[in-house]
């Protein structure tokens, strides 16, 4: 019944409470982030974009801070450093920089989790809008996951087996005729740090996705 009424909307509405764990969190925030965004946070870019990147949800200081998706901390930067590289940013104006992508940009869970850990119920709960969300992208031909919850996400999305989809760091899935999927860990800090995951990683990620998009 939950899933039939919210289906068809591609973004949780503000103060979202279909998960009580996480509005528990954000009324705590509230008291302890007073100044923070503290509530869902909506994804960005143009529906009708080729190319979409999933992130794992709004980190703390980051797009629960500002209210911007991947804004304001170390992922966020890290992200758009590489998009503007690859001319996928309009322009260099930082601060417009978030309104002028030619990419659509979300995550799998959009609001914040306790440890960045949503549980499986509440990956899909958020899931009815990440499915809403990839059916108004028509022109869809291929999606960037960034870590496992992000990619178990969008397997889901597509109603698609786990089993036949294994998350793995650098490959690339077909997912149908039209869209290919790209795994990578997350752009965190702790795996740049970790070396988990490479500059030179990204820099090839986004060079086989402009090759796939003939960019």
């Amino acid at each position: 019944m939950l899933y039939n009424l919210i289906i068809n909307l591609m973004e949780p509405k503000k103060e979202c409470a279909l998960c009580s764990r996480l509005v528990n969190l954000r009324n705590k925030n509230k008291i302890l982030f007073p100044n923070f965004f503290n509530d869902r946070v909506l994804g960005i870019g143009p529906l009708n974009s080729k190319l979409l990147i999933i992130g794992l949800a709004p980190g703390l200081r980051g797009a629960n801070r500002t209210g911007k998706i991947f804004y304001g901390d170390f992922s966020g930067n890290l992200l758009f450093s590489f998009l503007k590289k690859y001319n996928i940013t309009v322009n260099d104006d930082e601060f417009n920089e978030i309104r002028n992508i030619r990419c659509r940009i979300t995550n799998a869970v959009k609001c914040l989790p306790p440890k960045n850990k949503p549980t499986t119920d509440e990956i899909k709960t958020c899931n009815s809008f990440l499915k809403a969300e990839i059916n108004k992208m028509k022109k869809l031909n291929v999606i960037l996951t960034f870590g496992q919850i992000a990619h178990k996400s969008l397997v889901i999305a597509f109603n698609k087996r786990l089993s036949e989809y294994k998350f793995k760091h650098l490959k690339k899935h077909k997912i149908n005729d039209q869209i290919t999927l790209i795994n990578s860990y997350h752009c965190s800090k702790y795996n740049i740090n970790t070396k988990r995951l490479k500059f030179s990683d990204l820099d090839n990620i986004f060079k086989l996705i402009k090759k796939l998009l003939n960019l």
